[in-house]
């Protein structure tokens, strides 16, 4: 989803706003007369980059914005396209994710020829997790993230090379790393929960998800209340606020109560007074100054927590 709230200068009372980028005001265009809320502006904001501007204030238990099913970009919108008939065909399964990858990448190389054009060329060309990083970047992080960091990029290098497996037999899609690596982390950090049905086509895990045009210019803050689903009554996946917001304020909702390390790696940013916050210690780090500081029963306590199979993930919430 958007950018969320960063450790710039504030400038004046309200959010400072500039003028709207062609590409933003396309993408209102295509979805004025079908997003349920015109009250919502795409606007450039100083302290956060692109963001949704209220043009009414808004009270709890509103409902802020309503995108009808036919312009979620669901698994049946994958099983409907040419993305489809591959997987239809092939005997390996891919997940939605990996299915939803190829998706984006084919239709962004249609450009003005896809209907999801004007929704596409909004999406952020790189993103700061560190799966963009350079290496040497990556050495900087502590040890127990840096590990945590790897095995993401481990994973990542298999979902990509999955879907060269299931494209081996398809001459006409070629598909880089770096165009995986984009479309991947454009579902990651921007999909929204949509609850959906099992496929024979696709694999089980990781399958509720959606992208949602222009709902997901929403930025994230901690202080945000909402409840987010869709509504079969109305046939629209709906966000109600239980916040207030007053008139040109900019709206946020929560991404979840989630650990700065969860928001940068899934999201490429941290907050500075992130509430949910925790420090990580490395269990072998713990015994290692237990030892230096000749603690007691030190050896029979790591014995205990080994043999029982105990828990070492250990966490300390930053206050």
């Amino acid at each position: 989803m958007g950018r969320t709230l960063r450790h710039r200068k504030r400038i004046g009372k309200r959010l400072a706003r500039s003028a709207l980028s062609d590409e933003l005001k396309d993408l209102f265009k295509w979805l004025k007369m079908k997003v349920i809320n015109h009250n919502l502006r795409p606007t450039m904001f100083h302290d956060t980059g692109r963001g949704l501007m209220t043009k009414r204030p808004i009270y709890p238990g509103d409902i802020i914005i309503a995108i009808p099913k036919p312009f979620l970009i669901t698994m049946d919108t994958v099983l409907k396209s040419e993305v489809g008939s591959l997987l239809k065909r092939s005997h390996l399964k891919l997940n939605l994710q990996q299915a939803m990858t190829i998706f984006l990448i084919i239709e962004s190389e249609k450009q003005e020829e896809s209907v999801w054009w004007p929704y596409i060329k909004v999406l952020p060309e790189t993103f700061d997790t560190p799966a963009f990083w350079k290496p040497s970047d990556l050495c900087l992080f502590s040890k127990n993230l840096y590990k945590k960091i790897f095995a993401a990029l481990k994973d990542l290098q298999t979902f990509y090379d999955e879907i060269i497996l299931f494209l081996s037999s398809c001459k006409e899609i070629k598909i880089t790393f770096n165009e995986f690596r984009w479309a991947w982390y454009c579902i990651n950090s921007r999909s929204i929960y949509y609850d959906c049905d099992s496929s024979p086509y696709i694999a089980d895990t990781n399958k509720n998800i959606a992208l949602a045009p222009f709902l997901d210019l929403l930025n994230h803050s901690t202080t945000a209340e909402v409840e987010a689903a869709f509504n079969k009554n109305n046939n629209c996946f709906e966000i109600k606020t239980y916040n207030s917001f007053r008139k040109y304020d900019q709206v946020f909702i929560s991404y979840g109560a989630h650990s700065n390390t969860h928001l940068l790696m899934e999201y490429g940013f941290i907050l500075p007074d992130n509430p949910h916050d925790v420090y990580e210690l490395d269990y072998d780090e713990i015994v290692r100054v237990a030892q230096n500081l000749n603690l007691q029963y030190i050896d029979r306590k790591k014995r205990i927590i080994e043999e029982n199979n105990i828990n070492r993930f250990v966490l300390f919430p930053n206050f």
